[in-house]
């Protein structure tokens, strides 16, 4: 029986039950990472991933003379030339609008809030206090201004995640409002616009994609509208708060803390390679307040076994639509596979 081409590349470290399944469902082409695979396999491919840190624009798509799809286990679609694909009829298969299936997945909800605790009460300040011998919790606590449930948590993007971190919020009984000119919901204060959000609340938390619209949307103004001694938290994308703004608002202790799971420019190819000379990491470095994770917000085992798996089935689903290469003699476990439940 046939089965399609697709590239797999191993710097997506994928688990070995969802490396099973794409052997059983495709024929498949395995390279280290996108800088090693070749044009032949590049035009025999129907499917094919696209990892993070690589782009795959006009240059590496028009090798692909038989692609169908292009694939990306994550909501982002910023390294893929989205407009050239469209043009070449490519379809693109990520998991941005898997609104269903992603209600399930948490992690990131859960890391805004590991994120949030630490930063505003100091965890791995006290915990290397600790490791260095000393047993001082006092010198912590002058730094936490107020309990969390005395202060105000502001959401951007009441969506999926925004609003298991309000649940969260209002779980702590904090006071929670929001701003989302998309959504309504009575169940907390929702803002005129984002400086009065800003200007309300002792923590920001951002869950928004990033866009040509919200790039650069946490600027300047808005940190300086927030009260001094504030903290903001993003694990959305890197990019939608600008980061000279923030380092300024850091060093000048207009802001008391910031917590961030991505930068600027990481899905760009070189960025791992000047990490240690970007200047919020330099900070970081050299002062508490402020902590950086390298996007590790959907990284459980249980979440990546779920998003490997239905990123697969969502290819499969799109072969079959395009019913591709019909005088194929495609597998009936591939032309069968039941995906009625996913939410493409």
């Amino acid at each position: 029986m046939y089965k399609p081409v697709l590239i797999y590349y191993d710097t997506l470290n994928f688990q070995e039950d969802t490396l099973m399944y794409l052997k059983k469902n495709f024929t498949l082409f395995t390279f280290s990472d996108p800088q090693h695979d070749t044009e032949e396999a590049l035009q025999k491919a129907e499917a094919l991933f696209a990892p993070m840190g690589f782009m795959f624009d006009k240059n590496k798509i028009g090798l692909c003379t038989n692609l169908r799809v292009i694939a990306t286990p994550t909501t982002a679609e910023l390294h893929i030339d989205s407009e050239y694909a469209k043009k070449r009829n490519i379809s693109i298969c990520s998991l941005k609008n898997q609104k269903e299936f992603l209600s399930k997945i948490t992690p990131t909800a859960e890391l805004t809030w590991g994120l949030l605790l630490a930063v505003t009460r100091r965890i791995p300040s006290a915990f290397d206090s600790v490791c260095k011998g000393n047993w001082n919790g006092r010198v912590f606590g002058e730094q936490t201004p107020r309990m969390l449930s005395a202060m105000t948590l502001g959401i951007i993007g009441l969506g999926r995640l925004g609003s298991i971190v309000a649940s969260y919020g209002k779980a702590f009984k904090m006071n929670v409002l929001y701003y989302d000119p998309f959504i309504s919901d009575d169940e907390y204060t929702r803002c005129n616009d984002l400086y009065d959000l800003a200007g309300r609340c002792d923590i920001i938390s951002v869950h928004v994609h990033l866009t040509k619209e919200t790039e650069g949307l946490i600027g300047h103004k808005f940190l300086q509208c927030m009260p001094k001694g504030s903290f903001i938290i993003n694990t959305a994308r890197g990019g939608i708060i600008e980061e000279d703004a923030l380092l300024e608002a850091l060093q000048t202790k207009h802001l008391a803390g910031a917590g961030l799971d991505m930068l600027t420019g990481e899905h760009l190819p070189g960025f791992k390679d000047t990490l240690n000379e970007h200047s919020l990491v330099e900070y970081a470095n050299t002062h508490d307040n402020l902590l950086i994770t390298p996007k590790i917000g959907g990284s459980t085992i249980d979440a990546r076994e779920k998003t490997e798996k239905h990123i697969v089935d969502i290819i499969i689903k799109e072969l079959n639509k395009r019913e591709l290469n019909t005088d194929k003699d495609y597998s009936m476990e591939l032309l069968n596979k039941d995906l009625t439940g996913t939410d493409n």
